[in-house]
């Protein structure tokens, strides 16, 4: 179920964030100018490798626990809560390792897919992957409950889904290269239309 739920999202990711910029800069002579799409996919990059961990790091809920223990903590002797609900009240969540897998492997097809016309993306992509790492890492060991026991399914199979990754960046790279190549031919025509030999 968590494969199913991880793969469907990364493709739904992908296809809401990467894809949809492409469909709405289509006009190849416009990509490099301000505010166009490589403008839009370099904002996009940076948002995806940083916001998913930060906000891991950062997370509302654990800083409203925290005030709640800290509530009770400063209650002293007149703290009445159970020994369960102390437990319940200090114990971390549940790891959504769906969420998590999905987000990472949105972020590096979209780095993959945009650095034909986005050089740094790749770079970025091999920081926010060890960023991510050591957020969840971190999370794992100190903020997290002892997470299900998962089968290595999960681990193999998007192991086993990054080489169409290669796919996808020979296909990119084909389709912003032809697009680009189209309009380098259109502009040479033009010039070369106006160009007068008298």
């Amino acid at each position: 179920m968590n494969v199913s739920v991880a793969l469907k999202l990364t493709i739904a990711r992908f296809i809401n964030s990467s894809l949809v910029l492409v469909f709405i800069n289509s006009e190849s002579r416009k990509w490099y100018k301000g505010g166009d799409l490589v403008y839009d996919a370099t904002i996009l990059i940076c948002i995806i490798s940083l916001t998913a961990p930060t906000m891991e790091l950062i997370s509302i809920p654990r800083i409203v626990k925290w005030l709640k223990i800290s509530k009770e903590k400063a209650k002293g002797e007149d703290c009445l809560l159970t020994q369960r609900e102390a437990n319940t009240l200090c114990e971390g969540t549940m790891i959504d390792s769906a969420n998590n897998i999905s987000n990472f492997m949105n972020m590096i097809m979209t780095c993959v897919f945009y650095s034909p016309i986005i050089p740094q993306a790749i770079p970025i992509g091999l920081a926010s992957s060890a960023y991510c790492y050591w957020v969840t890492k971190y999370s794992l060991l100190r903020r997290y409950k002892m997470p299900d026991m998962f089968s290595e399914l999960m681990a193999t199979f998007f192991a086993n889904f990054m080489p169409w990754m290669v796919l996808a960046w020979s296909l990119s790279a084909f389709s912003f290269m032809t697009a680009q190549a189209r309009e380098d031919l259109k502009i040479s025509v033009k010039s070369a239309k106006s160009f007068n030999f008298g």
